[in-house]
């Protein structure tokens, strides 16, 4: 899986999580793995940082981890400039983690979504063991393993961009 079909596959998580679950959309991680893309909803995810982090690092360790997933997901629905939204962030292993979101159209379907950007690393904090998790998987494998680091995003050889 390359890094846009990573975003692809979590926007799709999302519009089928609205469709499905409607709103509020529950807070979902998405785990695309070689055999399936799994979808782990926590509509019961606490409101603070702290526990959040504690609650993701354990699922981190069991289904990245453990399963050798090399890329996350991540879907919940906010509030962005006085508007309701779905933000979607997504990372891979040596890969920096990126955002992106989408309004509510008047059907109650998504809208398209803005173009994705490099997630600050002080947003968000409570999705960094899913980073982490990701970052410390071993390299052979998985296709974030050709990833060089040095190149950038015009590299012809297709490398991943790297968002400092």
């Amino acid at each position: 899986m390359q890094f846009e079909e990573l975003r692809f596959v979590c926007q799709q998580a999302a519009m089928d999580l609205v469709r499905e679950k409607g709103r509020p959309v529950p807070p979902t991680l998405v785990l695309p793995g070689p055999e399936r893309t799994q979808l782990l909803t926590l509509p019961d995810l606490p409101p603070d940082d702290e526990t959040r982090h504690s609650i993701l690092a354990q699922l981190a360790h069991d289904h990245v981890t453990g399963g050798q997933v090399p890329c996350w997901g991540f879907v919940a629905e906010a509030e962005a400039g006085g508007e309701d939204v779905v933000v979607v962030t997504y990372g891979a292993r040596r890969h920096a983690p990126e955002i992106t979101a989408s309004r509510f159209s008047e059907d109650g379907d998504l809208e398209e979504f803005v173009t994705a950007e490099p997630l600050d690393p002080t947003a968000l904090p409570f999705l960094h063991p899913l980073q982490h998790a990701v970052d410390a998987l071993p390299a052979q494998g998985d296709v974030f393993s050709g990833f060089d680091p040095k190149r950038g995003h015009d590299d012809p050889g297709g490398g991943l961009p790297l968002h400092p």
